[in-house]
C-alpha cells in the first residue's frame, strides 16, 4: 500500500470548525478572560462533530490515490505538519459524488460528498488551500 507521498493530490486538514474555534477562543480570552475563551471556542465548534472522521484537535493528511481517498494521521511540526503512515480512514474514489473547496479569510472549507449521502467536511489552513483545490480538481475531472 502506498504512503502519503505517493498521492495524486493531497493536503493537510483539520476537523470542521477547529480553526474558527481557535480564533474565537483567542478573541474571547482577550475580551473576557479564560472563561470567555472557553465559551467562545465551544460555541464556534458546535454542530461539527459528525462531519469528518477526525476528532477535535487532530490534524491529518488527505490524499487522492488512483482508486481511493486515504486519510493519514499527521503530527504538527515546528514549521509545518508531517504526514505519518498511520491511516485514519479510506473511501473508494468511485463513491465520491461531489467535492468543493470554499476559500475564507483565515482558512478554507473542503467538503467531499459521497453517493450514500454521507460527507466529509474539513477546515484547511490558508497555506494548504492549493492542495485542497488540487483534490477537488482530481475528484471532479471528467
Amino acid at each position: 500500500m502506498s504512503g502519503p507521498n505517493e498521492a495524486i493530490a493531497g493536503t493537510f486538514v483539520e476537523p470542521r470548525g477547529m480553526i474558527r474555534s481557535s480564533v474565537a477562543g483567542v478573541a474571547g480570552r482577550e475580551v473576557l478572560g479564560a472563561l470567555g475563551g472557553a465559551g467562545a471556542s465551544a460555541a464556534a465548534s458546535r454542530g461539527t462533530a459528525d462531519a469528518s472522521p477526525l476528532s477535535k484537535g487532530q490534524i491529518a493528511y488527505l490524499g487522492v490515490f488512483p482508486d481511493e481517498l486515504r486519510m493519514f494521521r499527521a503530527k504538527r511540526g515546528a514549521f509545518r505538519p508531517k504526514p505519518t503512515d498511520a491511516m485514519i480512514a479510506t473511501a473508494p474514489r468511485g463513491d465520491v459524488r461531489a467535492a468543493t473547496v470554499e476559500k475564507g479569510r483565515l482558512a478554507g472549507v473542503l467538503e467531499i460528498g459521497f453517493n450514500d449521502g454521507q460527507s466529509w467536511s474539513f477546515d484547511v489552513p490558508k497555506v494548504h488551500l492549493a492542495g485542497a483545490a488540487a483534490i477537488v480538481a482530481s475528484l471532479t475531472q471528467g
